[in-house]
Order: structure tokens, then C-alpha cells, then sequence
């Protein structure tokens, strides 16, 4: 009789305990305002959300710059649900960042190719510029203005966000070093050293005139190295990124790239540019783009885009009036025409390879959320940033590892790059005491 009691008593204690742990995994899923991923251990999750809460996130790179200058959204408002006036859906508002558990959001500060013909590169930096500071201004309980790791550090303990700056795109500096260092003291941290289109010193992953960077586009990099600006290679040719890591002498980013070992696409790092990292000590941080991600949604993507342009430019004469009306049109034709979205589980694997041929010191996160037509499979917004750590904890990664992902490399890279400038000011105040001798 006292062995069925006894037995009866550990039942219910394994039930109850089985309920406390789904009931604290719901919990924790409501409270971070995700959705546990269906198939999901309960336990796995509210693990991973455990880790997530507890990790410095910083993400590389996003485009909602963009809408806060040409459409004057306020990051105050609700963008769930909502799209951009290019048709795209919105990834990202204020309650959304809070739920990612970001705490460096680096806001791009996008200059295209395509405003060579215009000749407003400069002034359309600065507008996204002062549209980042405003929005801090406008909201200093939620953002701060951030530009050094030690500021990301603080922000975390203050449970704030640090609006941090990148400028995409080097036709920004309009081949002005005096441009550069105007932008670092505006607090832009980082430059990606072209877009789609070769600057008059870089090529462009598919616009090749230079074989890389030309010998100002070198002295850009060694400039940056200087004011402690890191140099992106995002966009850039393969003989570019070889370029940048033969003259910097401080870490490199790919601010939102994947691993062309998974995808080859040429806007991702090539195995011979991976191997250089360490050595280097730069970090590649995963885009968040599908076509990048994965060669079949690419694939797709481009046979769908050739074979409904006749319908879309159609739709374009016919609502030429009307914009919102055309991107509804063009939305509904794109949904009728469905694509393969590969899922999260994708950016994992990009990030299995760079840990695979770099190491796990030379890994991060860059989503380009809001520059992007969609996310992957399960994801619609910075709010699901958590799945990214759920699937590398399913899949092994332990604690320090995907915090040194989620944030802790990029810090660690660009806490050298400070240091670099530091010891250059020194180098080169000493060389002018020399000179003064």
C-alpha cells in the first residue's frame, strides 16, 4: 500500500511538473510576444527565450530609415500589418524592437547607385541622418544615441535600445575624405563601401570596373581604420573584399550577408574570404533575406519576376495616379503567383557554415529588416528574432556560443576598431612630436 502511495505521489508530481513546464514556457512565449514554433519542445523554448533575454542582440542592419524620411513614420506606431509605400510589409516599430530584445539596432543610412544621376547622395545621407536623431529625441525612455561599444554595454543595463548609424552605400562621401570624417562625427560607425553600383573607387558585387578598390579606395579603408569607422563589405566584389582585408588593419563586417557556401549568390561571402577572418578578426553578419538564404527561393523569385513583369507593368500605366492602388494590385498578383519561402531554420544553416570555415568568433546577425520584401518562412517582423536562438539552441549551440552570434562578436570587433584608431591617433601624434625635434 505504501509502494502505490509513494507511486502515486511521484505520477502526479511528474504532471505536475510536465504542466508547470509548458505553463512557463507559455508564459514566457506571451510575455516575449512570440509563438513557440509548432513541433517545438516547450522545454528548448523557454531555455532559448532564457538565453535571449539574458544576451547583448545587436542586428547589423535595417531600412526603416527610409519610411521614417519618405512616409514620416514615427516608430511609435503600430507597423504590424501595414506596408510600405514600395509594397513591402513593415518589420519594424518601437514595441517591436522591445520584443526582439535588441539592444544595438544599427539604422542604415542607405544611399543607392541610382542617386549618382541625381547628385543628392550627400543630402539624402544627411536626411536619414537627422530623421535617426529625431526619432531618438522623440522617444528617449525607449532609444538612445549610441556610438561605441562600451554605449551598447550601458544601454542594456539602462533596458534601453541604442540607435546606432551605417551608412549603405560609399557614394555618400561623394570621394570626399572630409565627407568621411564629417559622417563619424555625426556618429555614423560603419560604411558599406558600395551598394548594387561601383563607386568611382569600389566595385559593386555585380558592377566590376576597378578590379576592387582603386588607390583612393584604399585610402578610404585606411581612413576608417583612422577614425575608427568599421569598413562593411556587404555588396562589394570578391577582389574588393580581398582588397579591404589586405589593407585594414582592423576587423571588417559584412553588416547583412550570408555564406555563399550555402547559397551561391553573389551577394554572400565566398570560403576564401571566411578563411581570412580570423586573422583579421572580422564578423559576417546573416542576412535574413530568403533569396539570399536559399538558392531555390532565389530561383524562384527570379523566374516569377520575369514572367509577371508584362502583368506588373500593366498595372503600373494603369494606376500610374494612384501608387497605393498599384502596390495593393501588384501585391494580389504576387500572392496568386505563390513562391517557395525558405524558413528560419536557413539562417542557422548560413550561420553552421561561417562557424564551420571561420569560427564562432566571426559570426553575427544583420537582418536588413525593412529592406527586404519579405523574411523567412515564420518570421514577420523583429519580433521573431527569438527563433534564430531557439533553432541554434535546438541545435547544440551552447550559451556562450549564441551569445557571441547574437551580439558579443560584433562588440568584441568593434571595440578593436576603436582600439586601432586609438593607437593610430597615438602613432601619428608621435610621429609629429618627431617631426617637431
Amino acid at each position: 500500500m505504501n509502494d502505490l502511495r509513494v507511486c502515486l505521489r511521484l505520477a502526479r508530481e511528474l504532471v505536475t511538473l510536465a504542466v508547470f513546464q509548458f505553463v512557463f514556457a507559455a508564459s514566457l512565449s506571451v510575455l516575449s510576444g512570440q509563438t513557440m514554433p509548432a513541433g517545438a519542445d516547450p522545454q528548448v523554448w523557454a531555455e532559448a527565450l532564457k538565453i535571449h533575454r539574458r544576451a547583448i542582440i545587436v542586428d547589423g542592419h535595417n531600412d526603416i530609415t527610409g519610411p521614417m524620411v519618405d512616409e514620416d513614420f514615427d516608430l511609435a506606431t503600430s507597423s504590424v500589418g501595414k506596408y510600405h509605400r514600395d509594397g513591402d510589409p513593415f518589420h519594424t516599430d518601437l514595441a517591436r524592437l522591445k520584443t526582439s530584445g535588441v539592444t544595438g539596432e544599427f539604422f542604415s543610412i542607405y544611399v543607392g547607385g541610382n542617386r549618382l544621376q541625381t547628385h543628392d547622395t550627400l543630402r539624402r545621407a544627411m536626411d536619414l541622418i537627422d530623421a535617426t536623431y529625431r526619432e531618438v529625441e522623440k522617444h528617449p525612455q525607449q532609444l538612445m544615441m549610441c556610438a561605441t561599444a562600451s554605449e551598447i554595454r550601458r544601454a542594456k543595463k539602462l533596458n534601453k535600445t541604442c540607435a546606432l548609424m551605417g551608412i549603405e552605400g560609399g557614394y555618400a562621401i561623394e570621394n570626399s575624405l572630409h565627407a568621411l570624417r564629417n559622417f563619424y562625427r555625426l556618429g555614423v560607425r560603419y560604411m558599406t563601401l558600395t551598394h548594387n553600383v561601383a563607386t568611382a573607387w569600389a566595385d559593386a558585387h555585380r558592377d566590376i570596373k576597378h578590379n576592387g578598390l582603386t588607390d583612393f579606395g584604399k585610402e578610404v579603408v585606411r581612413e576608417m581604420n583612422r577614425l575608427g569607422m568599421l569598413v562593411d563589405i556587404s555588396h562589394v566584389s570578391d577582389k574588393a573584399m580581398h582588397d579591404a582585408l589586405d589593407v585594414s588593419t582592423a576587423p571588417i563586417i559584412a553588416s547583412h550577408s550570408g555564406a555563399r557556401g550555402v547559397n551561391n549568390h553573389t551577394r554572400n561571402v565566398p570560403d576564401d574570404v571566411l578563411t581570412r577572418l580570423p586573422k583579421n578578426g572580422g564578423v559576417i553578419m546573416v542576412v535574413m533575406y530568403p533569396s539570399f538564404l536559399d538558392e531555390r527561393t532565389n530561383r524562384e523569385e527570379n523566374e516569377r519576376t520575369a514572367k509577371l513583369r508584362p502583368q506588373i507593368e500593366a498595372l503600373r500605366e494603369r494606376f500610374k495616379d494612384d501608387q497605393l492602388a498599384f502596390r495593393e494590385a501588384e501585391r494580389k498578383l504576387l500572392a496568386e503567383n505563390p513562391i517557395y519561402i525558405a524558413d528560419y531554420k536557413r539562417i542557422v544553416d548560413h550561420i553552421d557554415h561561417i562557424k564551420k570555415v571561420a569560427g564562432i568568433d566571426h559570426v553575427g546577425l544583420g537582418s536588413d529588416f525593412d529592406g527586404v520584401p519579405f523574411l523567412p518562412a515564420g518570421m514577420n517582423g523583429m519580433e521573431d528574432l527569438a527563433l534564430v536562438t531557439y533553432e541554434m539552441h535546438r541545435r547544440g549551440y551552447s550559451e556562450p556560443e549564441i551569445r557571441k552570434v547574437l551580439g558579443e562578436n560584433f562588440l568584441r570587433a568593434f571595440a578593436q576598431a576603436e582600439k586601432v584608431a586609438g593607437n593610430r591617433q597615438i602613432s601619428a601624434k608621435g610621429s609629429l612630436k618627431r617631426l617637431a625635434q
